[in-house]
This record gives structure tokens, C-alpha cells and sequence, in this order.
């Protein structure tokens, strides 16, 4: 019995390799991470977030109780955001990935492709009739989230609009860069108080939503596998109907290359557009364009097909290496840990599960499948954007709603930073 465990664990398949191999591949990783001499920039950081994000992944989809309640997906986030937080990545192996991850675009470039190849992939009419639904759906969702959270907030000292300020619209206001960090300017110009003290209290409600809401996304997955009525196995719209079917897709070289061009031209057109209207964030832009296109059918059949190609290429090829880059350059276990409290921690939770429940029930009642519209209309806007999304989504093994994940954060974000905005003249 032992010899057949032994036997099968040596067989067993990593990133492609028997696990001899790749555990050849990994300790070389490591032997140039810790010799400095991991090549800068695309080489150092890909090669290290596909190697030790596809050991992560294989781990978490093997072991028993974690494959059960976790998955790959929160494994390659946690487990890598546990790595840094040990000091084990080396500084400049830490910088490399910092600078690859967030600077040099690794993730702009994975989630563009996620967006063309999602959005190109979906029926133009259940597209167009599921985004009117769907808003208002995360709306309502947020009102009970965010009162749920003044009233645990005056059970920790605070006034109930303060609970309001600094834990539930910073949970919900699109993430770091585009929600937590205008949102301390903000607050900081109307209170006078240093923004980087504001930063400091509000950022561990930002990181531990999108945390609890990635736990969250793998416990919503195993819902959907022991209740299938409860689930569209990726699908929004509960019409009624099957889904169109789709001409198995048939790879090939210079489709993919084709597609990656139509991803990257999307981003870039949302660029442009955010260039002149700021207020709207790039993704935002990208999404309204695709969407455009997607819905008057002026690109062609071929070109769509493209899209999807590359869209499913990077999904099976950086999904892994992508939230392990998320977890180890933007989520700080160690702030988390410094700064919460356990009833902190129980706020966090209950306010996101208020969100995802109220998501749940209004989305069946507007003609939503609960657990997508739970994941989409309600986890969704507890995470850190786009990364964020891909994380939750991921876990949940939804990656289908993406294209709808990315409209909820970011409308919803906006919605939220104005909210806070409006909200903070009241502490005067």
C-alpha cells in the first residue's frame, strides 16, 4: 500500500513534469534566487512566479482537506503572501517580482486577456440584458453590507458612521491603488489628518475583504457541486435555456498571436479613453469597448475567435503564476496580522457574507443563477479590483465571470468613493 502511494506521488504531473523534474526545476529557482543571480525583469519574474506558483497549486489541489475547502487558487495567494511574509524570498528576488508584477504589467497583461477572451465568449444578448441586472443587484447588496458594518462598528468604540468610513466603503471601493489610497486623500482633506495615518487604519479592511472573499469564492464552489440547482456552472442568466452552443475551439499559432494583438489593443484604446476622461479607470474603459464591439458585431467571427484562444491560453498557462505574484507583492500578511483584532476579523467576515447572501437572494429574484450572482454581484466588490477578481473568481472556478466581476468593481468602486466622499463632510 505504501509502495503504491510512493509510486503514484513520483508520478504525479507538475506544471507538465513528473515531480522528480520539476523538483529539479524549483530547486534551481531557488538556487538562483538566493545566488542573486535571477536574471531581472520578464526572465526572473516569470520563471519563478510559474514554478513555485504551479507547486503551490499542485499542493493545494492534492492535500485532502485543503483540496476540499480551499483549492489550488487560495493556496497560490495565501501560501506565497505566507512565503514573503517569512522572509524567504530574498530581497532582490523580491524586487524583481515587485517590479514585474506591478510595474513591468505581468498582471495588465494576464487579466486583458481574461477580459477580451471572456467577454468575446459570451452570447452579445445575455451580455446586454445580464449587465442592466446586474448593477443593481450589487447595489442593494453593498447598502446592506455597508449599514451592517456601522452597527459592528459601534460594537468596537466607534460611531456607527465611522464604521461606515473606515471599514465598510474601504472593503468596497475597488482595492488599493484605485480605492483605499484616493479614499485616504479624500478623508484626509476634509479631516486634516495625515493620509498616510488614514491609509494605516483603513487598508486591513481592504486587504482581509478581498482575503475572506477569496475563501469565500472556494466554499461557494463546493456549495455548487453538492447543490447543482443552485448553480449555471459559470453561467449568469437563468433563462431558462442552455447556452449557444460553441464549435470546440481548435488552437492555433497564428490565432494566438493574433489574439494576444486584439487584447493588448483593447487596453490601449482604455488607456486612451481614460487619458482624457480620468475618472473612468482604464479596465473600465476596456470593458465598455469590448463590449461595444461584442454587441454590434463588427468584429469578425475569426478575430473573436482569436480572442478566445488567447484567452484560454492564459488561463491554463499564468492563472497559477499570476495570484502567486498577487500574493506575494500585494497582500502584507504581516500589517494584517499587526493590526486586527479577532473581533476585527468577525466584522470583515460577517460584513462580507451579508453582501454575498444579499447578492445571492436578489440575484435569484432578477432571474440570476444565486451562487454566480453571490460570486459576481457580491464577492466581488470586496476584493482588490482586477487582481482581486481574478483571485475570487479563480477560487471559485468562475473564471466566466470575469468580463461581469470587472463591472461591478469598478462601477461599484466609483459608486463607493463617493459615497465616502459625501459621508466624511459628517465627521466635520
Amino acid at each position: 500500500m505504501t509502495g503504491n502511494f510512493k509510486t503514484r506521488i513520483w508520478a504525479a504531473n507538475v506544471a507538465g513534469f513528473p515531480l522528480p523534474v520539476y523538483l529539479g526545476v524549483l530547486i534551481l529557482v531557488i538556487a538562483c534566487m538566493y545566488a542573486d543571480c535571477l536574471p531581472a525583469g520578464l526572465v526572473g519574474g516569470i520563471i519563478v512566479l510559474m514554478v513555485v506558483g504551479e507547486g503551490l497549486n499542485a499542493i493545494g489541489n492534492s492535500l485532502p482537506v485543503v483540496r476540499t475547502y480551499l483549492g489550488g487558487s487560495v493556496i497560490c495567494i495565501l501560501g506565497a503572501a505566507a512565503i514573503q511574509a517569512a522572509g524567504l524570498i530574498p530581497a532582490q528576488t523580491q524586487d524583481i517580482l515587485n517590479h514585474f508584477v506591478n510595474q513591468q504589467g505581468f498582471l495588465v497583461f494576464y487579466i486583458s486577456a481574461l477580459i477580451t477572451g471572456s467577454l468575446f465568449n459570451i452570447d452579445r444578448n445575455l451580455l446586454l440584458r445580464a449587465t442592466v441586472r446586474l448593477l443593481p443587484t450589487a447595489v442593494v447588496s453593498l447598502a446592506a453590507g455597508v449599514i451592517l458594518a456601522g452597527i459592528l462598528g459601534m460594537f468596537m468604540g466607534n460611531s456607527f458612521l465611522e464604521g461606515i468610513l473606515y471599514i465598510g466603503i474601504p472593503m468596497t471601493s475597488g482595492g488599493m491603488t484605485a480605492g483605499s489610497v484616493p479614499l485616504s486623500a479624500m478623508y484626509s482633506s476634509v479631516l486634516g489628518t495625515d493620509a498616510g495615518q488614514i491609509l494605516t487604519r483603513i487598508a486591513p479592511a481592504t486587504v482581509l475583504g478581498n482575503c475572506v472573499a477569496i475563501v469565500l469564492g472556494a466554499l461557494a464552489n463546493n456549495v455548487g457541486e453538492k447543490r447543482p440547482e443552485l448553480t449555471g456552472h459559470g453561467r449568469l442568466v437563468n433563462d431558462g435555456t442552455k447556452p449557444p452552443a460553441r464549435p470546440a475551439m481548435k488552437p492555433s499559432l497564428s490565432l494566438l498571436c493574433t489574439g494576444l494583438i486584439i487584447s493588448l489593443a483593447f487596453y490601449e484604446l482604455g488607456a486612451l479613453f481614460h487619458r482624457f476622461i480620468s475618472l473612468v479607470p482604464t479596465y473600465a474603459w476596456m470593458i465598455i469597448a469590448v463590449v461595444i464591439v461584442k454587441g454590434t458585431g463588427i468584429m469578425s467571427e475569426q478575430l473573436e475567435e482569436a480572442a478566445r484562444q488567447w484567452g484560454q491560453l492564459a488561463i491554463h498557462s499564468w492563472t497559477a503564476a499570476a495570484l502567486t505574484g498577487i500574493g506575494a507583492t500585494l497582500i502584507d500578511l504581516k500589517s494584517i496580522l499587526r493590526d486586527i483584532t479577532p473581533f476585527y476579523l468577525l466584522t470583515v467576515v460577517l460584513v462580507v457574507l451579508a453582501i454575498t447572501l444579499t447578492a445571492s437572494l436578489v440575484g435569484r429574484k432578477v432571474g440570476f443563477y444565486p451562487l454566480e450572482s453571490a460570486i459576481a454581484a457580491g464577492m466581488c466588490t470586496t476584493n482588490m479590483g482586477g487582481s482581486g477578481n481574478v483571485a475570487v473568481l479563480s477560487s471559485a472556478k468562475r473564471m466566466e465571470l470575469l468580463p461581469f466581476a470587472q463591472i461591478v468593481t469598478r462601477s461599484c468602486g466609483a459608486l463607493m468613493l463617493t459615497l465616502g466622499g459625501v459621508l466624511v463632510q459628517l465627521m466635520l
